[in-house]
């Protein structure tokens, strides 16, 4: 059996090992449009590379029917399949590394334990299309043609054009009339309409929440880096993806809690002690100079130095609730996954087209993303493996 996959990204290469790993006679060739394997991966966890997560909570991913995916093909499962092909991991938190922590480590690794096994890399090959041709798939690249019993599209999507990123497939998918959800960016800074150059490059630790339409849609503590234009930092990222979600709303506000172990009235008490003994405006003995000018700034409260109790009420509720307002999302270049794809309903439960035999789309073409921590990786394997026993079947 000759087995064709499109994409030598996370998704193509692990899909090519759990198949050899099945059955080592069957014929793997991944191609892929980029001259070198696993661009993107290079770049996932900082270069650490967070291969996955211990929890899936409900809003991990973007809809169920992928969280299922994942849940049938969970960390444990994972785990054991890393450990029969060689790879040892390690666990920080619920976070999941290999034990290297280095991402091109291990894509080296895999690269050549997949060579050495008889997987081909077609590389510099752009997709031109492909047909259903007496049972076989024909697929025309930019240089060659190729007949294959089964075929895999695995690639990528929008974001990280830089790395090779592009919707150029999903086009041709839309083309054969497969339903495409518009790609947008998601894991990325967001645009706030308030102005952020004051504290740019300053770091906060704080809850944030996300209020879409005035609902409360989305909360996570985390680290917020502050943006010339905007906000950014792990839980912004997360924050992006659900926004991206979200894609008809009339505003949608992002909330920074920086005291969030406090009430309300229990900050006020202790700005209160804390007034009576600051010699100059409290908020120096609090924040750095810039995120004090700040919140001096934009809390209302326009004293220096002490304050009356009006103005520290004032005050204790605005670091409660720091507001920005959503402007935009960056764009692909600064995105870390795109929301958008094939809808999964084209397809059928081990992701097989269902209107082409023999074709199957896994990976980030479907409209399936996932939050910061190792998601999208699960992801990536847990929908190879749901459709590898259809692609076995002669």
């Amino acid at each position: 059996m000759k087995v064709g996959i499109l994409g030598q990204g996370a998704s193509g290469i692990f899909l090519a090992l759990m198949l050899k790993f099945e059955n080592e006679k069957v014929d793997v060739t991944i191609i892929d449009k980029n001259a070198n394997p696993g661009r993107k991966f290079l770049a996932t966890g900082n270069g650490r590379c967070n291969l996955g997560n211990l929890e899936i909570k409900d809003n991990s991913y973007n809809c169920e029917a992928v969280s299922q995916i994942v849940r049938d093909f969970d960390w444990t499962k994972q785990e054991e399949f890393f450990k029969n092909i060689g790879v040892l991991t390690r666990n920080i938190g619920n976070l999941v590394y290999p034990f290297s922590l280095s991402a091109k480590s291990l894509l080296d690794y895999l690269v050549d334990f997949a060579k050495q096994n008889k997987v081909k890399f077609v590389s510099n090959e752009n997709l031109l299309d492909y047909e259903l041709v007496n049972g076989k798939v024909k697929v025309t690249t930019s240089k060659k043609t190729f007949s294959f019993d089964k075929f895999v599209i695995a690639c990528g999507n929008a974001s990280g054009p830089q790395l090779g990123g592009s919707t150029s497939v999903l086009s041709i998918l839309e083309k054969k009339g497969y339903k495409v959800v518009e790609s947008r960016p998601g894991l990325c800074p967001v645009r706030v309409e308030e102005n952020t150059k004051i504290v740019e490059n300053q770091r906060v630790k704080c809850d944030v929440t996300l209020i879409i339409d005035k609902k409360e849609t989305y909360k996570e503590t985390g680290e917020v880096l502050f943006k010339k234009d905007g906000l950014s930092g792990i839980a912004i990222f997360n924050t992006s993806s659900i926004i991206a979600r979200s894609s008809k709303f009339k505003k949608a506000i992002i909330r920074l809690d920086l005291f969030p172990d406090k009430t309300t009235d229990e900050l006020y008490r202790e700005l209160t002690l804390l007034n009576v003994i600051s010699q100059k405006s409290l908020l120096s003995g609090i924040f750095t100079k810039e995120i004090a000018e700040f919140v001096r700034r934009n809390s209302g409260i326009k004293n220096l130095n002490t304050y009356t109790a009006s103005e520290l009420k004032k005050l204790a509720l605005y670091l409660k609730n720091i507001d920005f307002t959503y402007k935009e999302s960056y764009g692909f270049n600064d995105s870390q996954v795109s929301v958008g794809g094939v809808k999964l309903d084209c397809l059928t439960e081990s992701l097989e087209s269902k209107t082409e035999k023999n074709v199957f789309i896994i990976g980030e073409a479907l409209n399936a993303d996932g939050l910061c921590g190792g998601f999208n990786l699960m992801f990536a394997m847990a929908s190879g493996h749901k459709a590898l026993d259809e692609i076995l079947k002669e």
